[in-house]
């Protein structure tokens, strides 16, 4: 999706003249509570550099001309503003800049909330932190923060406070994660999986949906073993959907469990493995 959204503003021109009418929450997608314009930059001094938490902004260019740039924090894109029948839209935290002003410009700016200096993030390295913080649905249950930027967990799933999750992780929805697992970067797990205590997910795994793992090989109802086997996935492996991994096991860098497989010892690095119990069908090239 393009950072550039651009508003074609309501034209009610005729031969007599010009004539724009905004109305808020009506040509103008948000309730207007402060309007500010810029004009007479004869210097052509750039402006802008900051972001906002909260509040969003349309800008329109009523005479000359300027260059925007918008920056979400993983991609920037430019746009020059000339006509007063369009407005640019600039949502919450998008990092803005002015440049390149007519000396006959006037930028006229709409905004959705009232001055707050609070409101600015006028640090680039703030804004990227910010921009690029976890994003967590609000049905989750997320009481870790050890959760790295980029991550994001989706609705109605529960992670414990000692968890680890790495950078740019996918964590899709009915996920259950306890408190004795790591969880690197670059991780995608599909719903319906639940990682117990020992659990160990290298860098770039991927666990499919319903992938079932398991941490106590004689279970009892209220009897619990004095420490959990441990599982590793190791750097690069994929689990396919409702593959069952016993406890203790290791997987391999870049190995290939096929989906319901039942992997009951060891899997070496770049072997694809199918069944039940899990056999090796061949390796990766």
């Amino acid at each position: 999706m393009s950072l550039i959204q651009l508003i074609d503003l309501p034209n009610l021109s005729d031969e007599r003249s010009g004539l724009v009418a905004l109305e808020s929450m009506g040509s103008i997608p948000f309730e207007l509570k402060r309007i500010y314009y810029i004009f007479n930059n004869t210097q052509n001094y750039p402006r802008g550099f900051h972001a906002h938490k909260r509040l969003k902004q349309i800008a329109i260019c009523l005479h000359g001309k300027c260059r925007f740039i918008l920056d979400n924090g993983y991609e920037k894109e430019e746009v020059i503003l000339s006509s007063p029948l369009q407005g640019l839209l600039i949502d919450s935290l998008m990092w803005r800049e002015m440049h390149d002003f007519s000396d006959d410009c006037v930028l006229l700016v709409l905004a959705s909330e009232h001055y707050d200096e609070s409101d600015y993030i006028r640090d680039y390295e703030e804004f990227l932190k910010e921009a690029q913080k976890p994003f967590i649905h609000k049905t989750a249950d997320v009481q870790t923060n050890k959760i790295g930027l980029n991550t994001k967990i989706w609705q109605y799933s529960v992670i414990l406070p000692k968890a680890k999750i790495g950078e740019n992780c996918n964590i899709c929805a009915h996920t259950l994660i306890e408190n004795d697992v790591s969880i690197g970067d670059n991780v995608t797990i599909k719903s319906g999986v639940y990682l117990w205590d020992g659990v160990t997910l290298e860098d770039n795994v991927f666990i499919g949906p319903c992938v079932t793992f398991t941490n106590d090989k004689t279970p009892r109802s209220k009897q619990y073993p004095k420490q959990f086997s441990k599982i590793l996935i190791k750097h690069g492996a994929s689990v396919g959907a409702n593959a069952t991994i016993l406890p203790g096991i290791t997987i391999g860098k870049n190995a290939m469990i096929g989906a319901g497989a039942v992997v009951t010892k060891d899997v070496p690095e770049n072997a694809i493995v199918i069944g039940n119990p899990a056999y090796i069908k061949g390796y990766i090239q």
